[in-house]
């Protein structure tokens, strides 16, 4: 953390003080920490040799020209480089800013004193916080601010008094090396997850120190929290170092103070190590806690995160079918669990929620089974109109009784007869504090919270009952802060990183890749290339994800291949009874659905045999022997251009074996997908196909069912399932299909470039991205409201990522630029294009109740990507396949050739390489 922060940048300004009046001839001008390193990344030997003596005929023209903007002096960079005048200038620039930010650091201490501990200290203000909070949250603090008004103070004089022969590394030496100093440091630092932690109670538990905390950072000139001005501290020791290591470049090796400052340097380094210690500690401390709270939930695992922190636990009423059931809530900075619990012994411990550090010790006492375990970006809290009417009812009348009663004891100070007057405010106080105690045990509506929950299924909805208003009131508020910060939180998604690029070649000249797809129980994937009169079937091996290798490239059928599906196994044939009763309602009259078009000489075949024999009798005899074994590896079914559908299994050496099942349709195969143990597959003649399996867990390959969805002027060319419809991609169309039923619920129309046509289209939560052909924009449609929520253009990203090419080539490839290829993984969308570039941009958050997005998703280019067309986009997880669960998914694309947009140098097999296929794969 503490190399992070020698990192920030710090906002400073450069106003000189009424104390360095003979400053004020000097020009001013602001710089940060970032100009700082840029300094210490340039020459280390740039110091001149020049002797003091020689400093002393700067002129105050020349401090002007030297404080100029860089476009400023450019012509006289040479010059001014050379002249010993440049030392004289930037040392005492550097110190005049280390004087600006040592005094702002100063206030900034003073304001957490003065505004903060003093105000929370006295007596009146006891009810806010507890006296011994106040001193955890400002422990050392006070001690701190001592140190650095003293070495302020110093630094000041020093400036007074500034000359060339000036120094300022005994003063850092003389700060920083006391042991008093070091030992402030220290404790602070050993203390700082306890005063977080003791804020983060004391606002979820007392109302009142939350809206003080509020308005001071109201009042506070920069609009700075608590938190905000505690980690200041931290930040400060870095920023010496910095300081101390420009100064050591401008200042001469004869010059009296260059040994002090590199001692100095060293002793800022050592406290800024002793810092670094602490964090560590700290953070240790915070993985800790979640490893014992993983430990007391069954089921659960890996919790630990170093950007995951514990916010809350409450015991709520949660009504199911079986009644209303006691269970736990633990809320984390980007996650909610939800446990059942059960007393050890009697009845259930309730947590004492006013003490943070007998959290873990209180809930020790209980046993916690994990139920749920979801995401806060799959989370929404559902607003009910009539409980903020309640709520904002009763914080009224907690306003009037809270007036009432200060009318109540002014009325006691009067010397007038007021006894009817204090008659009339006891009265009303009487009545006011019944109507609130009324509404607190009537109105059970305000301890009620419904949850909306994002599923691939569509949006559920759980309801959740807590013991009080206001602690629903608080929970709320901690979750409403949590979601917000993980929507600020833009840095929390990685940058991809390249891990291999896979040249293709044993392919025949002239093949181009048309689509992948993993295998679903091995670590491979199967990649198609075909040309128009061959189809051809490379088997990508990732047995070695750090080493991946085509181990073969063979010929399957004579057509093109245009789509490819991994099926997953049948563990049991029992499984499919569900999916025979899908149908039930298929011949309504309202969607005309028959048996056509399929080979009838293709019975209904387990797909279980390892042997390449089409003969029967082997066929039967395999069936007989491999069963259990191949049912369980699935299969992966291919669509060819003259309307075949080949299944092999997915454990098949695809060299040596044929394939087990040759489906003929008279239609072209324009995608498959596999959705709740059916096959869905898209002809083009309109037609969707659907595929089950028998009871003993075969597929009925000649017992297909055929649903109208289209017609051969706009057939169906993909389909995505979102929300737990199948959404099928129709010429300019989009045609929402029910999966139980097979009726189409509903059409949209979203062409409005020229009658262009669908050309990729993914689904993520609750939204479906699609592009049209000839198209650089991609879109985002609401699956609920089928609204347009966002159209984002992709061509500035892609001529960003192009500036280093050649001009012909750029201007070329920006004038036919169009998406070809979408893929959304984990939080990120991922964009093929026509120009070989790969882009990508953030999955927005979306609830059922999203109108539009606040802001349009920003696009970043991958610094890698093909020198043609991105031909496809797949992802496989290694880890889930070895039954694990992972978060850092393998992206592969495919594409013609292989270029590195960071170098704007041509390569040598730049020529070879443009031709030859290229896989590469990505890790986020």
């Amino acid at each position: 953390m503490l190399e992070a922060e020698m990192k920030k940048p710090e906002a400073r300004k450069f106003t000189i003080s009424q104390d360095l009046k003979f400053l004020d001839e000097l020009p001013r001008r602001a710089r940060d920490d970032s100009h700082l390193k840029e300094e210490n990344k340039r020459g280390e030997h740039q110091r001149t040799t020049s002797s003091p003596s020689q400093l002393e005929g700067c002129s105050h023209q020349l401090l002007a020209q030297l404080l100029k903007g860089s476009s400023e002096r450019c012509a006289d960079s040479r010059l001014l480089l050379n002249s010993p005048s440049l030392w004289k200038d930037t040392r005492t620039h550097v110190v005049v800013e280390l004087y600006e930010t040592e005094r702002s650091y100063v206030e900034s201490l003073q304001t957490l004193v003065m505004k903060y501990l003093q105000p929370l200290k006295k007596s009146e203000n006891n009810y806010l916080i507890d006296a011994g909070i106040v001193d955890e949250i400002f422990y050392q603090i006070p001690e701190i601010l001592m140190h650095h008004e003293i070495f302020l103070e110093e630094l000041r004089r020093r400036l007074e008094a500034w000359d060339i022969n000036q120094k300022v590394g005994d003063l850092f030496l003389e700060t920083f090396t006391k042991q008093s100093v070091i030992d402030t440091y220290t404790a602070f630092i050993n203390n700082w997850k306890n005063a977080k932690d003791a804020i983060k109670a004391s606002t979820q538990s007392k109302p009142a120190f939350a809206r003080f905390l509020e308005n001071m950072a109201r009042e506070h000139k920069g609009k700075l929290a608590l938190d905000s001005l505690l980690i200041m501290p931290v930040q400060r020791i870095p920023r010496y170092e910095l300081l101390i290591q420009t100064l050591l470049k401008h200042t001469e090796e004869c010059h009296s103070d260059a040994q002090t400052l590199l001692e100095a340097q060293q002793a800022i380094h050592d406290l800024a190590v002793t810092i670094n210690l602490g964090q560590r500690g700290a953070v240790r401390g915070l993985s800790q806690e979640l490893c014992q709270l993983e430990s007391l939930i069954e089921g659960l695992a890996g919790l630990a995160s170093p950007e995951r922190t514990f916010l809350s636990h409450d015991q709520v009423s949660i009504t199911t079918s079986q009644g209303r059931k006691d269970r736990a809530l633990f809320l984390f900075s980007d996650l909610l669990i939800i446990t059942s619990i059960k007393r050890r012994s009697g009845t259930i411990k309730k947590p004492n929620q006013n003490a943070p550090s007998s959290v873990i010790s209180s809930l020790e006492g209980n046993k916690y089974k994990l139920l749920m375990k979801i995401p806060l970006d799959e989370l929404e809290i559902v607003k009910d109109e009539n409980v903020r009417k309640l709520l904002k009812e009763m914080e009224q009348l907690s306003a009037d009784v809270g007036t009432l009663s200060q009318m109540s004891e002014l009325c006691a100070n009067l010397h007038c007869p007021h006894s009817q007057l204090e008659e009339s405010v006891r009265d009303m106080l009487a009545a006011l504090n019944r109507q609130l105690c009324e509404r607190h045990s009537a109105d059970s509506q305000l301890s009620h919270l419904d949850l909306n929950i994002t599923t691939p299924n569509g949006v559920e909805n759980i309801g959740l009952i807590f013991s009080k208003p206001e602690k629903r009131t608080n929970w709320e508020e901690v979750f409403t802060e949590a979601k917000n910060r993980l929507a600020a939180c833009g840095d929390r998604r990685g940058c991809p990183e390249l891990v291999a690029a896979v040249p293709v070649r044993k392919t025949r000249a002239g093949l181009t890749f048309t689509c992948a797809g993993p295998t679903p129980a091995s670590a491979e994937v199967w990649v198609c290339n075909s040309d128009g009169y061959v189809g051809q079937v490379c088997v990508l091996s990732l047995a070695r994800p750090s080493e991946p290798t085509v181990t073969s490239c063979n010929g399957v059928c004579n057509a093109r291949i245009l789509c490819i599906a991994p099926v997953p196994g049948s563990v049991s044939s029992q499984q499919s009874n569900n999916d025979n009763n899908a149908c039930t309602n298929c011949n309504s009259g309202v969607i005309s659905i028959s048996v056509e078009d399929t080979d009838k000489s293709a019975a209904s075949i387990h797909l279980d045999s390892s042997s390449s024999s089409s003969d029967d009798d082997d066929l039967k005899e395999d069936n007989k022997t491999d069963s259990n074994e191949d049912l369980v590896s699935g299969t992966m079914w291919l669509g060819t251009e003259d309307g075949c559908i080949l299944i092999y299994n997915s454990t098949d050496n695809i060299r040596t074996k044929k394939n087990k099942v040759k489906i003929q349709h008279t239609s072209p195969v324009h995608t498959i997908i596999h959705l709740d143990k059916k096959v869905y597959v898209a002809l083009a003649n309109g037609d969707v196909m659907v595929y089950q399996r028998d009871l003993n867990g075969s597929w009925k390959t000649s017992d297909g069912i055929t649903i109208n969805v289209s017609t051969p002027s706009a057939p169906v060319t993909k389909m995505v399932p979102i929300s737990g419809r199948l959404w099928c991609a129709c010429h300019t169309s989009l045609k929402i299909l029910n999966t139980n039923s097979f009726a189409i619920e509903h059409s949209l129309a979203v062409s409005g470039e020229g009658n262009r046509s669908i050309a990729c289209l993914v689904g993520a939560g609750l939204g479906a991205w699609l592009s049209l052909h000839n198209s650089a924009t991609v879109r985002l449609y609401h699956s609920s409201s089928f609204e347009c929520l966002a159209e984002v253009s992709v061509a500035p990203a892609v001529s960003k990522m192009l500036a280093s090419c050649d001009d012909i080539i750029r201007q070329h490839k920006a004038a036919c630029l169009r998406v070809t290829a979408l893929l959304a993984s984990k939080e990120l969308l991922w964009v093929g294009t026509s120009a070989g570039v790969i882009l990508t941009l953030p999955l927005p958050h979306l609830s059922a109740a999203t109108a539009k997005l606040a802001a349009s998703p920003q696009v970043t280019g991958v610094p890698h990507g093909h020198t043609g067309h991105v031909r496809f986009l797949t992802t496989v997880d290694l880890e889930v396949r070895r039954g694990k669960t992972s978060d850092k998914p393998l992206i592969i694309s495919g594409g013609d050739g292989y270029e590195d947009f960071r170098s704007a140098s041509v390569s040598e097999l730049a020529g070879r390489e443009d031709s030859t296929n290229h896989i590469l794969l990505w890790q986020v």
